[in-house]
């Protein structure tokens, strides 16, 4: 690490500069990243399917005309 004040090299490990005596900056830790384990991805699964099927029960995939529910997959007779 280079002194903020001189400009001289120090080791990472030190707290002031060898040279000028300046305080040297605190290096930064590393943040650790996180990481989606695996109940996550099985409750992003579990939440997919249960909307894909209401979605599927509600609207989408209703190939009746007759049951109330508009469906775009139709098309109506004019």
């Amino acid at each position: 690490m280079d002194c903020p004040n001189c400009g001289t090299w120090n080791p990472e490990d030190k707290i002031k500069c060898w040279r000028c005596n300046a305080e040297l900056p605190k290096p930064e830790k590393e943040k650790p990243r996180r990481r989606i384990n695996t109940n996550t991805w099985l409750w992003i699964g579990i939440v997919i399917f249960v909307l894909f099927m209401v979605l599927q029960q509600c609207f989408l995939f209703n190939d009746n005309p007759d049951a109330g529910t508009w469906s775009p997959f139709i098309m109506p007779l004019v």
